[in-house]
């Protein structure tokens, strides 16, 4: 009552947020929890305090500590330090230890955060009152890849997988000599033989194509190395004499390389930074902003990536929605009564799923919403797939469907605070779908099926 009543009330307002959201501050000395921090109860508890009028703040990187802050100068709650993707204890520690900052620079220069820690502090919009976010993300992202002082054979693998290498005439038979090159390195040497490649039908043919068949010798041995033709047959080729004939290819890209350094160089560094981009900022939605505070934070600052929906799809927000579902239709079996239940879609973004209760906990544009499925069902679509890739290495093709952040739309009826995903064999589509993409005139691309592959536990 004293704190409620002689204070701000923006003090109260904070320390209700820190009570129901379980306290990133309390969870921090919680052995049980390991300081991790509970998404759900920290999502629903903003939606609940935002919906009363009461603004939560991003973080502040010279104001926010631990956890939940009242920040009276602005009449709002900051988010907390601690409750952000990949931020630990000892880096919050040391942000508070050597503040202020006048800018990101001195903030690099003084904490000398990881990678993935400034990305999240970018992203949760800790330099705001400083600099542009998306301006220093990208600024963040050029500075730290790893962009090329110069050009020069060593590139060639960039050069081919970014696509800048030119493709006239008289480039084709350099560029194949090249690949050439790559194969002989990686299927025609033997560990005990240094000076000499040995050749199978493939080398050959590509040798005679290239008029260079003189390079060929024969070789009659009854050891058994890499490739034969014929009885103990050998066909091999002196790495010295091929290695002649290989530069004066590649004198071929060294001029055009001399030739265009400046041009190659930029268009190289815009490509490895554009590949970073993708990899670290790009969305599928058209709100990057509100992604990104969803993807570190877990909770929207600006509205919600479904916020404006269109209304063609006949989606329902979960609020609209009666307590209890309203029969459409009864039919008798057995002499039981059956009903038959009104079903709705509704949608919004993952923060949290439990296994054992095959739940996800969705935040719709009106607040957070439980749906419950059936435990097989809930299953099929929380496993990660995973193919074997050319390189023989297993590699994730689609993870969980409902891993944080991910957006879905669910077939189902209310049942009081929670939604039951649910569907009848004369109900049109699918129970669940995945959304990947949000368009800024409010259409949205929908992915019906599992990816092909592997399945393994989310």
């Amino acid at each position: 009552m004293y704190l409620a009543t002689s204070f701000n009330p923006i003090y109260w307002d904070t320390a209700c947020l820190i009570i129901n959201s379980s306290s990133i501050q309390q969870e921090e000395d919680d052995d049980k929890n390991n300081g991790s921090v509970n998404y759900d109860k920290i999502a629903r508890a903003i939606g609940d305090i935002q919906a009363a009028g009461i603004k939560v703040g991003l973080i502040d990187i010279n104001k926010s500590n631990f956890g939940f802050e009242p920040d009276i100068e602005n009449n709002q709650i900051l988010f907390g330090l601690k409750g952000l993707l990949n931020i630990g204890d000892d880096i919050v520690e040391t942000i508070i230890k050597n503040r202020p900052y006048a800018n990101p620079k001195e903030f690099i220069y003084k904490v000398k955060p990881n990678k993935s820690a400034m990305i999240s502090l970018i992203k949760s919009g800790a330099f705001d009152n400083m600099v542009d976010r998306k301006f220093m993300l990208a600024w963040y992202l050029w500075e730290t890849g790893d962009k090329k002082k110069r050009i020069n054979l060593q590139n060639m693998n960039g050069l081919i997988t970014h696509k800048l290498l030119p493709t006239s005439e008289e480039f084709k038979e350099p560029y194949s000599v090249y690949e050439f090159n790559r194969y002989l390195k990686a299927k025609c040497k033997d560990k005990k033989d240094t000076v000499n490649f040995y050749l199978d039908n493939r080398a050959i043919e590509f040798l005679n194509k290239i008029d260079k068949s003189d390079l060929v010798e024969q070789l009659y041995s009854e050891d058994n190395f890499i490739h034969c033709s014929g009885n103990n047959l050998y066909f091999i080729m002196n790495m010295k004499k091929w290695d002649k004939v290989y530069q004066k290819y590649m004198d071929i890209y060294r001029k055009w390389m001399t030739d265009n350094q400046e041009e190659i160089l930029f268009n190289l560094n815009k490509e490895i930074f554009l590949a970073d981009w993708k990899k670290y900022a790009a969305c599928s939605s058209n709100n990057l902003l509100s992604a990104w505070e969803m993807e570190v934070m877990c909770f929207y600052y600006h509205e919600h990536e479904l916020q404006n929906l269109n209304s063609k799809y006949g989606y329902v927000d979960f609020s609209s929605l009666p307590p209890e579902p309203k029969v459409e239709k009864v039919f008798y079996k057995k002499d039981v009564k059956i009903p038959i239940y009104k079903l709705s879609r509704i949608y919004g973004t993952c923060i949290a799923k439990n296994k054992t209760k095959s739940t996800v906990s969705l935040l719709t544009p009106s607040g957070v919403v439980t749906v419950k499925f059936r435990k097989e069902y809930f299953s099929l679509f929380d496993k990660r797939i995973s193919l074997v890739g050319a390189d023989g290495v297993k590699h994730v093709v689609e993870k969980s469907w409902f891993d944080r952040g991910s957006m879905i739309v669910v077939t189902g009826m209310r049942r009081d605070k929670d939604f039951i995903a649910k569907k009848y064999a004369s109900t049109g589509g699918h129970q669940l779908y995945k959304i990947t993409k949000v368009n800024a005139d409010g259409t949205i691309e929908l992915q019906e099926k599992r990816a092909q592959g592997e399945e393994e536990d989310g």
